[in-house]
Order: C-alpha cells, then sequence, then structure tokens
C-alpha cells in the first residue's frame, strides 16, 4: 500500500468538496439548521412557568405556604381569586394556580393537608417545578408545626391531558415533523445524485421544461412522500 496514492486521493476527495457547493452545505448548513430547530423546540419550554396563588385560608398556614411559594426559585407566583383560574390557564397566563381552602389552618393542625392544584396540563415538562416549590413551601410549614407529623397529599386537577400526558406526547408531533424534515432533504439529495450519476437530469434540462418547474416537481413529489411517513410515524406513535 502506497501513503503517497492514498494521500493523492484524499486530496482530490477534498478540492471535489471545495468545487461541490451541495455537498458543503450538506456537510454544514443543514446540520446546522437542524440543531437550531431542536434548540428552539427545547429550550421554548424551559421558562419558569407561572403559577396562581389563591388564598382562602382564614388562619396563619395558608399565609405561611403562600409566602414561602412568593420567593421560590422555581416558579413566579401572582395572587388571583380562584374564581379565575381556569379562565387564566385556558388564556395561557397561568400553567397552574394553588387554592388554600379556608379550613386549611384546621387541616394542618389536624396532620393532614390537601391543598388544590390546578395544573394546565398540556405541557408536562412545567408541571413539575410547581409541585416541587409546593413540596417545599409543604416542608418549611412543617418544620415550623412543633412536635406534629404533617401528611401531605396534594389533589391535583387537570385542565387538558392528565397524569399520563409525559413529554413525549407533548414533543411528538415536533419530533415527527423534525425526523421526516431530515430523512426527506437526505432522499432528495440522494434521487438529484442519482440522476445526475445516470444522466437524466442534462436531459430533463435539454428539454423544454424550466428549471423551476423541475424543482417544483420534486418538490410537490416528496411533499407527498413527507406526509405519508408523518402520517406512518404518528399512527405508530399512538398504536404504542
Amino acid at each position: 500500500m502506497s501513503g503517497h496514492r492514498v494521500r493523492a486521493i484524499t486530496r482530490r476527495l477534498l478540492q471535489g468538496f471545495r468545487r461541490d457547493r451541495r455537498t458543503l452545505a450538506l456537510l454544514f448548513v443543514a446540520p446546522i439548521v437542524i440543531l437550531g430547530l431542536l434548540g428552539y423546540l427545547m429550550r421554548g419550554s424551559s421558562s419558569v412557568p407561572a403559577v396562581g396563588i389563591a388564598n382562602q385560608d382564614s388562619g396563619p398556614a395558608g399565609a405561611v405556604v403562600a409566602d414561602v411559594l412568593r420567593h421560590s426559585s422555581h416558579i413566579k407566583t401572582s395572587d388571583i381569586d380562584a374564581a379565575e383560574g381556569d379562565a387564566k390557564l385556558r388564556d395561557g397566563s397561568l400553567v397552574a394556580y394553588v387554592v388554600f381552602p379556608q379550613d386549611f389552618t384546621q387541616k394542618v393542625a389536624a396532620g393532614a393537608v390537601s391543598p388544590e392544584v390546578h395544573l394546565e396540563g398540556s405541557q408536562p415538562g412545567e408541571d413539575s417545578p410547581v409541585i416541587q416549590a409546593l413540596q417545599q413551601a409543604m416542608t418549611s410549614l412543617a418544620s415550623q408545626v412543633a412536635g406534629r407529623n404533617v401528611s401531605f397529599q396534594p389533589h391535583i386537577n387537570y385542565l387538558y391531558g392528565g397524569s399520563n400526558y409525559d413529554t413525549l406526547d407533548y414533543f411528538g408531533a415536533a419530533f415527527v415533523g423534525l425526523v421526516v424534515f431530515f430523512l426527506v432533504f437526505v432522499i432528495t439529495i440522494v434521487s438529484f445524485l442519482n440522476e445526475r450519476s445516470q444522466g437524466t437530469l442534462e436531459r430533463l434540462m435539454a428539454s423544454p421544461l424550466r428549471r423551476g418547474e423541475i424543482v417544483l416537481g420534486y418538490m410537490l413529489g416528496f411533499t407527498v412522500l413527507a406526509l405519508v411517513q408523518a402520517a406512518r410515524c404518528w399512527s405508530s406513535r399512538w398504536r404504542y
């Protein structure tokens, strides 16, 4: 084996890449676009959830827990009326709201606490910080109730979805589109490469067809394939 010949082949390959802009775009531009879409998809759900606090408690316990929630780093809070909580969940101004009933202090004294937690439910990733912040608040309350074991069991209500609604259900549709975009892009490149290697692309360019018509025809054909592939992936997701 000759190292000189191997280096010559490598140099020829790199020089061919330098002259082929479409291959360079496939190697460098396409991954950046895909990672950009994926980053927008993942980072768009990392904001601090907005939570409403409806304190109806006539005693001090509700005020203590509400104050701890206001200083939590996991959520940002605002005081609301419990009657308008569902409306705020629907218009997207709140991710969740917590209701402390009038007998909350009495329940704390009895050792069993069940605050009402109302979750919007369509974004599972934002539910965990709410529950975590509430658990920390209840732990702080339990530490202030000397000599008493307080049992904490929140009563959770979902406006949409439910406890079985997971992160894949939320990201599933976007990931299907991302995977289909990537695969159809690769198939399109391979198809154009076959056209060039077989000489059919040159014959198409020599025909009365315009370049825009050829590109549009390819776009429509692969759009149909992308839709079929997306429908198949989505049906498989729900089957399993």
